[in-house]
């Protein structure tokens, strides 16, 4: 499961873990508890005398985290957003703030994927080993410093953005036919100068993918999804399937009777054979997956995005 969060994500995310068993944190600023530490878990802030003065650290709030029997520590010139939450690990942009994600736009990943819970794990006890605790002592001091707010940062647009879970889809397509791109040129020129910003120069390409009927993939994949690709093209009487690496959808234009998707492939495209991946796809177990399949990927078969390297 990947999951990117945006606005008002420490509330969805106070929301999700209520009942946690577990937190281990390395949160630059901290002034809210929409994350409740409690006995058995770890946080890694600034409580420098900087950033408790500024009001970017609350005393107060690192009072109510250490009277719930949560462990604390502070380092001067934290400026992670990290935090392994039971099973699932966050990275991301946003401080423990009322602000972060209201106030500012914020981007932080929500996965259970372990490499990376195992990474985040890592850090947080490097930087816990090189902090200072927070006893009894040190918040008496903290909390008679005298504070003065800072001005907050404010976001310019209050358009929500809202990215959610990114999915992983198995699409059979075809050459299309040079009739229907000579009709719809237009549309899809229009398609790819949206599609096309700010990989100018890059190498990367845009390829644009026309859908048609009814299916879940058209009804709900989504800018930030990822497609492979399984192109069947002729070659004399018999078929040729290639299976392109996954590449990530960048925009989608929604007609009345298609929809096209456009994605982003790098200058050198890698594709295997069928054969090959049904051999990776058996030896993950999968089956009934196919060169005319249109499916999300699943549990074990995400596992091919691996096997593709």
């Amino acid at each position: 499961m990947k999951t990117l969060l945006s606005d008002a994500l420490w509330v969805e995310l106070s929301k999700k873990f209520a009942k946690h068993k577990r937190i281990r944190a390395a949160i630059a600023y901290v002034t809210t508890n929409h994350l409740d530490f409690r006995k058995g878990d770890l946080l890694v802030c600034d409580a420098s005398d900087s950033s408790i003065k500024g009001g970017k650290t609350s005393a107060s709030t690192l009072r109510s985290f250490f009277n719930e029997g949560a462990e604390i520590y502070s380092y001067d010139g934290l400026h992670s957003k990290v935090a392994i939450i039971d099973e699932y690990a966050l990275i991301g942009s946003a401080n423990l703030s009322e602000n972060a994600g209201v106030g500012t736009c914020e981007a932080s990943l929500l996965t259970d994927d372990l490499q990376i819970g195992g990474l985040i794990q890592a850090f947080v006890e490097a930087v816990k080993d090189e902090s200072k605790r927070v006893d009894e002592k040190f918040l008496k001091r903290i909390e008679a410093l005298p504070v003065v707010q800072a001005k907050g940062i404010t976001r310019s647009s209050k358009k929500k953005v809202n990215i959610g879970t990114s999915r992983v889809w198995f699409i059979a397509t075809r050459v299309l036919d040079d009739k229907i791109a000579e009709v719809e040129a237009e549309y899809e020129s229009k398609g790819l100068k949206r599609a096309v910003k700010n990989i100018e120069k890059t190498g990367y390409e845009i390829r644009s993918l026309r859908w048609t009927g009814k299916s879940r993939f058209r009804a709900e994949a989504k800018q930030g999804d990822l497609v492979i690709e399984a192109l069947t093209t002729k070659r004399g009487k018999r078929n040729y399937v290639q299976i392109f690496r996954a590449a990530s959808i960048r925009h989608r234009q929604d007609h009345e009777k298609w929809t096209r998707f456009y994605i982003e492939v790098p200058p050198e495209r890698k594709h295997f054979l069928w054969k090959d991946i049904k051999a990776k796809l058996d030896g993950l177990g999968v089956s009934g997956i196919n060169p005319n399949s249109v499916k999300e990927l699943s549990g074990a078969a995400l596992g091919i995005l691996q096997r593709m390297g």
